[in-house]
């Protein structure tokens, strides 16, 4: 057979990175016999077999060639179905048992006379469906409840409006945008007609952006349409930041408000080499031939050192201290998986590091069932089921604790249950009859022992209060100025303050009140770049001082000055010292020459082990990285947490016959206030929402004054108390609550704002930093029915990954573009390494959870030029298939032509103007 691609050379000189490609030489035999069974024809594509000789077979074709069944490295059988026009109708994942469908998991998809999606069916019968106006434009999403998602669409077919509505068809979310004549967004206005607006310059940039109190923001580009100067409120604090950039577009500096330059140098390929910062000292990096980046040497001159298999995933991480050397095995299944939980191939199987090692098993669906981690010894294990559409279905807790959680039929957790391992044990049920906002995050619950808590919300799906009605329980509501910041804490359902807030014009917290006296409780000051200049309490005042040419906190107020390490870790405040590891994590807490704490991290970065001379002390965590318990030296239990999504409701405290059951109930963002006794119905553990808003104040671990206390160091979303330092420990980094910042600077630079020692932008009561990375706000969710784009980037084993959604392509375009929007969102991976190489070094191993931890770019602009360089490679792809006469069918031909048309008549235009992705197909 001639012309057909039998082998590719990846980049790699150091390994053999073959891929290689076999083809059926003959026909199946019925082909000539039984046409309708014919399975394959010859010169069909058989087998993929990559570098590490995993094979993917392609065993049954139709007769237009399109692929009826694969079978993955791991004999798993996914099978495709579709309609006698082409369209993918279902896709079937086969289970253990071939002679029946109750075990495979099926999605199933509609679609109208004419293509569209009409409805998209999961595994487990929750549906979304799909309604488009007479110019085939999407209109209303329904899931399976009647709940609603209406646009209103403008002539051009830009979304004027979004209503939410329940099944009754009562409103439950609303906005509205207005663009002028040429199509860009004019003016965005909330439920409560509180405008944001946007002009333009010449070239389609945006220029000012007004918000609803009138603060402006004013960017300026330079002549090659990048950003080169954003101004923050514009006539008052005028924080201006600075971008420069080389030929090759590529960001060479930015210079915070501060004058101080964060610069990058890249070599010839683009991969980033050099990073300068502030706080951060020089970094240096070198990368191998396929763009992995190969060492990483810090201020400190310390350097780690990155080994890849044939395949590109990280294997080694090797430090100058072989003890702190990272290990990670993939394919090969550990001992401790049971049966049904072998399906090892293409996975992380095996992490070894100081603090021991973390076993992973999975499926046949490719879900992580088991984890198993060894700590000091130790043995952990923890164990999860999930639902047909790979829902978590239950959760085996190390000392063999289970919780149950229920589902409604969209999929929602609806009722927890739990059971202690202990003999005799009953079921008791944490919560139950949770409901839902539509489309949107949970609207409240009833606690096992009848108590109720409500999470109710506003318009804008702001939440606008939570309320435990009963005696003890957390009951209170707040209020929004007119840029959605909570200015004031109210009894639920009134309008009268308890505590009123204030911002400046960058929505840092800048006061907090006595709501019915107007008092002064707490003032801050910043400067420009967000570091606090000054506190002011009832019991005086302390100012913050900084060196002139970074943002290190030298000194606060009358305490002892701190001082950092080179990378600017900070390794002194007050009587306490940190020693860092080479991996630049705190390893050590001494107070002069005693040995106060050691901290053990495990290859995930969690921190997993913290002993003194008498406490020894064992962490696990989830998968998404939420803390699961807390056990002794011995293995036993101290504590163990209870999720429901992001929430934590439920606390084990205890281990064995003592081990009681309390509920927890959170606040807005999710940070714990109150804890329960079920039994005598009481608040055991409080931390009052109106204490010190950057956290630096104590929780009442006695309430109910029966002299018995509570202990739990869940603090923010995150967050644990560390007793021996006062700080509380976030993931990635430590927080220093009675400065409201971090004391070391983010891992992720600049990517987790200009300001890297800021927490939440100086915004605790409103945001929150889960991991110690970034900022986030909890907002309403996507609506489920609005799936991913065509294609984008995320982190998948430590490493930056393409996603292409297939179920966003027709069937006959995914045989004819797929290869090149995978080319585009390969494009996207090399500006990602480039830009922030190592970025998912910091994002937890999710293997079993696909696509999580996407990648963006930061800032807009960086955006914008890796989507006019992506798209450029798609056109490249596209071109050479006319050219090459590599489409072998005039349906082929007319889908890539119809492909260039569009990136060069819709999508580039929307980039050159700054607009993207509004409007372009795939992203609406």
């Amino acid at each position: 057979m001639l012309g057909l691609l039998r082998k590719t050379d990846g980049a790699r000189t150091d390994t053999n990175d073959f891929t290689t490609y076999v083809y059926y030489d003959q026909d199946d035999a019925a082909c000539s016999t039984t046409p309708s069974l014919c399975a394959y024809r010859k010169g069909d594509l058989w087998k993929v077999i990559n570098a590490l000789g995993q094979v993917t077979e392609i065993l049954r074709y139709d007769a237009s060639g399109r692929a009826l069944m694969v079978m993955d490295a791991n004999a798993i059988v996914t099978e495709y179905e579709y309609h006698p026009r082409g369209w993918l109708i279902a896709t079937k994942v086969r289970g253990s048992n071939d002679g029946s469908e109750a075990d495979d998991v099926v999605t199933r998809y509609e679609y109208d006379p004419i293509g569209q999606v009409k409805k998209v069916i999961q595994p487990d019968g929750a549906f979304i469906r799909y309604e488009y106006d007479a110019a085939h434009r999407l209109t209303d999403i329904y899931d399976n409840a009647g709940n609603r998602i209406h646009y209103t669409l403008d002539a051009a077919g830009a979304r004027t409006k979004e209503d939410t509505r329940d099944s009754s068809g009562a409103l439950k979310r609303t906005l509205s945008r207005i663009y002028n004549q040429l199509g860009q967004l004019k003016t965005a206005k909330t439920a409560y007609d509180h405008p944001t607006g946007f002009t333009y310059d010449a070239s389609g940039n945006g220029d000012v952006t007004t918000d609803a109190l009138g603060r402006k923001v004013d960017n300026d580009y330079d002549p090659l349409n990048r950003l080169a100067k954003t101004l923050q409120d514009v006539g008052g604090i005028n924080a201006k930041t600075e971008f420069k950039y080389d030929a090759l577009d590529r960001l060479t500096k930015v210079t915070d408000p501060k004058n101080l330059d964060t610069t990058y140098a890249y070599n010839g390929f683009g991969d980033q080499v050099q990073l300068t910062s502030p706080d951060t000292g020089v970094s240096t990096y070198t990368y191998d031939s396929a763009g992995n980046r190969k060492t990483e040497t810090d201020a400190r001159n310390i350097t780690r050192t990155y080994s890849y298999d044939a395949l590109n995933r990280p294997t080694a991480v090797a430090y100058p201290t072989t003890s702190l050397n990272v290990g990670y095995e993939y394919d090969a299944v550990p001992t401790v998986c049971a049966a049904g939980e072998t399906f090892a191939k293409g996975r992380l199987s095996l992490i070894t590091d100081a603090s021991g090692s973390t076993q992973y098993c999975y499926d046949r669906f490719g879900r992580m069932v088991r984890k198993v981690q060894t700590t000091n010894g130790k043995v952990f294990a923890v164990r999860y089921a999930y639902t047909l559409a790979g829902q978590l279905s239950s959760l085996t807790y190390p000392d063999g604790a289970v919780v149950t959680y229920q589902r409604d039929a969209q999929g929602r957790i609806s009722q927890i249950d739990t059971k202690r391992a202990v003999a005799g044990a009953t079921t008791e049920v944490l919560l139950s009859q949770a409901t839902y906002h539509p489309f949107g995050p949970t609207a409240g619950w009833t606690y096992g022992n009848g108590r109720t808590f409500a999470r109710p919300v506003d318009l804008d799906y702001r939440t606008t209060a939570v309320v435990d009605p009963s005696a003890g329980g957390l009951s209170v509501g707040f209020g929004f100025d007119a840029v959605g910041n909570i200015d004031k804490l109210t009894p639920p359902g009134a309008t009268n303050a308890l505590l009123t807030f204030g911002y400046d014009a960058l929505n840092r917290l800048t006061a907090l009140r006595d709501g019915p006296t107007n008092t002064a409780i707490e003032a801050y000051t910043y400067d420009a770049t967000g570091n606090r200049q000054s506190i002011t309490t009832a019991s005086g005042s302390k100012t913050y001082i900084y060196p002139t040419d970074s943002h290190r906190l030298t000194q606060a107020g009358p305490d002892s000055p701190r001082t950092y390490d080179a990378s600017g870790n900070s390794i002194q405040i007050g009587v306490n010292s940190f020693i860092y590891s080479d991996a630049g994590r705190s390893s050590e807490l001494k107070q002069g020459a005693t040995l106060i704490q050691t901290y053990v991290y495990n290859g995930k970065g969690e921190q997993v082990r913290k002993y003194t001379a008498a406490n020894d002390r064992h962490v696990v965590y989830s998968e998404s990285g939420q803390w699961l318990g807390e056990y002794d030296d011995n293995g036993n239990v101290i504590q163990q947490a209870i999720w429901m999504d992001d929430l934590p409701v439920g606390l084990w405290a205890g281990n064995g016959a003592q081990q009681a059951l309390h509920y927890i109930e959170p606040d807005h963002l999710g940070t714990p206030r109150m804890v329960i006794d079920p039994v005598r119905n009481v608040a055991v553990w409080s931390w009052d929402l109106k204490s010190e808003a950057f956290g630096d104040s104590a929780p009442n671990q006695d309430p109910d004054l029966d002299g018995i206390t509570l202990v739990l160091d869940m603090r923010f979303p995150g967050q644990r108390y560390d007793s021996g330092s006062g700080l509380n420990y976030n993931y990635f980094r430590n927080y220093d609550a009675d400065s409201g910042r971090y004391i070391e600077s983010d891992p992720i630079g600049l990517g987790g704002g200009l300001n890297t020692y800021a927490y939440s932008n100086s915004m605790p009561i409103g945001a929150f930093d889960s991991n110690g990375l970034a900022t986030a706000v909890r907002l309403p969710p996507y609506a489920p029915g609005e799936p991913l784009p065509l294609g984008t980037i995320y982190c998948e084993a430590g490493a930056v990954a393409p996603f292409v959604n297939d179920a966003k392509l027709a069937s006959y375009e995914v045989i004819c573009i797929k290869d090149c929007v995978i080319a585009h969102e390969v494009s996207h991976v090399r500006d990602a390494n480039r830009l922030n190489s190592g970025v998912c070094r910091y994002w937890g191993w999710l293997p079993a959870i696909h696509p999580r931890g996407i990648v963006s770019f930061n800032p807009k602009q960086e955006r914008l030029n890796s989507e006019f360089r992506a798209y450029a490679t798609e056109l490249r792809c596209l071109s050479a298939k006319l050219r090459r006469g590599i489409c072998l069918s005039d349906m082929c031909t007319k889908v890539v032509e119809g492909r260039i048309s569009d990136i060069i008549n819709i999508i580039l235009p929307t980039v050159y103007n700054g607009t993207y992705p509004k409007g372009v197909p795939g992203y609406e």
